[in-house]
């Protein structure tokens, strides 16, 4: 009997609020502050992003100096108010980067501490959020880590409070402060266990009743993937906690008939992309080679941008058949184009690629030079091809190429410096969008005139790019962040790009139905419409905090591409289309 390896992800995992609020602002402050840029202790738990913002030359402070100068950034874990205070004197411009959730403990400490109020904290005993807190409740804070604290308790207490440090366990926490309310009738019982954690937890607990083990990504300090880790244990599976991919052990996942990968609330997107990767790659005992090689298959057209020009060939394919144009060029050129500046683009820009899809990148260098070569012969090709349909078809893919190369040449005046179109807040998502719509739809009939049919087309298949590359951005939003790309999901916030796709899905969905008037274009809009319901559906996968596998989500929505085509040609198989 085969023995196939089962892979599933958390729906929730990752950079919670707090940790994403304080690494944006780590970032910002590095590429905006003219001195030095410290932190007041590590940001957060987790190494690769520190290695990160030591390459962007932040500094971690550890004590308060006598004296200084630059910006110092509070962690995400907070610090007691006397050091806050320490660094101000010391001649420090201090940035407070401390998670919301663990400022409203810390204001509650302080707020029941004024009123008279003993503040017992359950939380572990040296952690720094713990250690900020306590400064806040002054000399009225009881650290409780451990039952044994509870019965070190002194008999009598008065008034009380019970917080929680906000990564702590829900069960432990309730059983703690069961134990102590039974002691000390009277008190007052605050859950401020962070909700961002309480959901990691009891997915964790979730994904442990599906599979044999939980792979645990995060940082070997960090406090709430300790936690993890440990309900996944109290479930009776095996946890296998992670730093990166290069820890994991694939003797021993292989033999699994099912695995979950979860992360702690300040593991990057990066770190789980490269991890439930190479888990995937991971064959199972006696698993069919089908199998293997149908992933294998799926990771070489991710990897190699062929999926994306696919996609492009598809787009044309059905804007060709609705217009009565051969296949044959119109769906190579498209496909052609697209795979080779796409390609070239990756290789020229790899930066952000490192952090949004490091093993694209690292495959895509490993044979640079076959991958440059052959998108060179593909636009050479795709010239070649739209050279024979006429002059006009060749000199519009002509320009369209030219401006592909000007696009991210440094031609704008910005201050001391020049900078690219491609720098400009929302550019990319534009200029995408309307490369691929003239590809596809304008350049195979440029030497027949111009029907309003094929111009609704243009925009309407323009339209559905525009939302795929926002979608693509949102893939890849905290590597662009990270390297100071201006992207349209960063200028305007990752909330209002969601809406807009949503708003664009519906207003294609509508337009689709609307403009199917024989009347008025003889052309079926309405097979844009399975196209808008699949945007809408995909836009609902981003919303809250889920995992973003970044492989498995690009090929949906390229998906949306083929989604068209079938739906032009089961459109003109029923006769709709002549």
């Amino acid at each position: 009997m085969s023995k196939t390896m089962k892979v599933y992800l958390a729906r929730i995992a990752g950079f919670c609020l707090g940790v994403k609020r304080a690494v944006d602002m780590a970032l910002f402050t590095s590429r905006e502050s003219k001195g030095q840029v410290y932190t007041f202790g590590p940001l957060i738990h987790n190494p690769s992003v520190l290695a990160l913002l030591e390459a962007r030359g932040v500094k971690v402070l550890r004590d308060v100096p006598a004296s200084g100068e630059g910006v110092v950034i509070i962690r995400a874990h907070g610090a007691p108010p006397d050091q806050k205070e320490a660094l101000v004197r010391a001649g420090f411009n201090v940035v407070d980067a401390t998670c919301p959730r663990v400022v409203k403990v810390q204001m509650l400490a302080r707020y029941y501490a004024k009123k008279g109020f003993k503040c017992l904290l359950i939380g572990d005993k040296g952690h720094p959020e713990v250690a900020g807190i306590m400064g806040y409740a002054g000399e009225g804070g009881m650290l409780i880590s451990s039952e044994d604290d509870i019965n070190a308790l002194p008999a009598e207490i008065g008034r009380y409070v019970i917080l929680a440090q906000t990564t702590q366990d829900e069960e432990r926490f309730h059983e703690w402060s069961r134990l102590i309310l039974e002691r000390y009738p009277g008190g007052r019982v605050l859950n401020t266990i962070c909700d961002a954690t309480r959901r990691r937890q009891d997915e964790a607990r979730r994904l442990a009743g599906l599979v044999d083990a939980v792979i645990v990504a995060g940082g070997k300090e960090s406090a709430n993937t300790k936690r993890l880790a440990g309900i996944v244990k109290e479930c009776g599976k095996v946890a296998m906690a992670v730093e990166t991919e290069e820890d994991l052990d694939k003797a021993v996942i292989s033999n699994f008939r099912a695995v979950g990968i979860t992360a702690g609330a300040s593991t990057p997107n990066w770190i789980i992309n490269r991890v439930a990767r190479e888990v995937e790659a991971m064959p199972g005992a006696f698993e069919p080679a089908s199998r293997r090689a149908a992933y294998g298959l799926m990771r070489f057209l991710h990897e190699s941008t062929l999926l994306t020009a696919m996609a492009g060939g598809a787009l044309a394919a059905a804007s060709a058949m609705v217009q009565g144009f051969p296949l044959i060029p119109a769906a190579p050129i498209s496909c052609l184009y697209i795979f080779a500046m796409h390609t070239l683009n990756r290789l020229i820009d790899r930066e952000a690629g490192a952090y949004n899809d490091p093993l694209r990148v690292r495959f895509l260098i490993k044979h640079k030079v076959f991958f440059f070569g052959a998108s060179v012969l593909a636009l050479l090709l795709s010239l070649f091809m739209a050279f024979g349909l006429g002059s006009g078809p060749f000199m519009l893919l002509l320009v369209l190429t030219a401006l592909g190369a000007f696009y991210a040449a440094p031609v704008i005046p910005a201050g001391r410096k020049r900078i690219s179109l491609k720098d400009l807040p929302g550019s990319k998502a534009i200029f995408v969008s309307i490369a691929w719509a003239a590809v596809a739809v304008l350049v195979p009939g440029l030497e027949q005139p111009l029907d309003p049919c094929r111009l609704v087309w243009f925009v309407l298949s323009g339209t559905l790019v525009y939302l795929r590359t926002v979608l693509m951005e949102l893939l890849d939003v905290q590597g662009d962040r990270i390297v100071g790309k201006e992207s349209l999901v960063i200028a305007i916030g990752e909330g209002c790009a969601l809406r807009l796709i949503r708003t664009g899905a519906v207003i294609l969905a509508l337009a689709s139905i609307s403009l199917s008037v024989p009347a008025l274009f003889p052309c079926p809009l309405f097979v844009f419409l399975p196209a808008g319901v699949w945007f809408f559906y995909l836009s609902s996968l981003f919303y809250g905090e889920r995992v973003r596998e970044n492989m498995r989500l690009e090929f949906m929505v390229e998906s949306v591409f083929f989604i068209l085509f079938v739906s032009v040609f089961i459109a003109r198989i029923s006769h709709y289309l002549f």
